[in-house]
């Protein structure tokens, strides 16, 4: 079972449930996790060396943030190359089920490209800075101080993701306005996404993810001494 579609994440954690490695690259998985003899191989360098028949267990998450838990037994274990082969008749287990359009609170910088507004596009000579305060693979929650944007424009922008950077174009759907009239911020739906370019996104929100999930286990940590 893989739920969510292309897996862009692999962990192994150890029998407590602890992080022994994680990879978003350089894995092979079998066709289907319940084929006999699944074997999952994760490739590098200075890679764990652990004993032959450990049992481990293998983690995915997918492109639509489902992270699925599988019991498997180390078969082949190098600093270059662990191969662990998912046992049979085991219950994989979802550890964390999203809908596609997950959102995750942020602060990232971005910039504005151009406007297009009743026909007309405007470029931006000087790009107008945002800060982007929520994002999934549907759009972003965005602030811009330099300038206002108004309901249907279509804008492009560019935002930096964990050292990607995202160029799209995106519709504002809403302007959100305090009490006062003042805006608060603009809620956009990107326009056109390409499979690389929801990668870069899905790939930031793991990760994301990922820090939030470690410093919790930290804090647990801390609160045991």
């Amino acid at each position: 079972m893989i739920l969510g579609g292309k897996v862009i994440k692999v962990e192994v954690l150890d029998e407590k449930g602890e992080r022994i490695l994680e990879t978003d690259k350089n894995f092979v998985l079998p066709r289907s996790m319940s084929d006999e003899d699944s074997i999952v191989m994760i490739k590098g360098r200075y890679l764990p060396e652990l004993d032959y028949n450990r049992i481990v267990s293998v983690v995915t998450t997918t492109k639509g943030n489902d992270r699925i838990k599988y019991t498997g037994a180390v078969t082949m274990s190098i600093d270059s190359q662990l191969n662990i082969r998912i046992l049979r008749n085991n219950d994989s287990q979802v550890l964390q089920e999203r809908r596609r359009y997950y959102k995750i609170k942020v602060d990232e910088a971005g910039r504005i490209l151009s406007v297009l507004r009743d026909e007309e596009t405007q470029t931006l000579d000087l790009p107008a800075r945002i800060k982007v305060l929520d994002i999934n693979v549907g759009g972003v929650f965005m602030t811009c101080d330099q300038m206002e944007f108004e309901k249907q424009d279509i804008i492009t922008l560019e935002v930096d993701l964990a050292h990607e950077t995202l160029i799209s174009e995106a519709k504002v759907l809403r302007v959100q306005r305090a009490q006062d009239g003042s805006i608060l911020g603009y809620g956009c739906e990107f326009q056109g996404l390409t499979a690389a370019q929801e990668d870069i996104i899905s790939r930031f929100i793991i990760k994301v993810q990922s820090k939030m999930r470690q410093q919790q286990a930290e804090k647990n940590d801390l609160t045991k001494i």
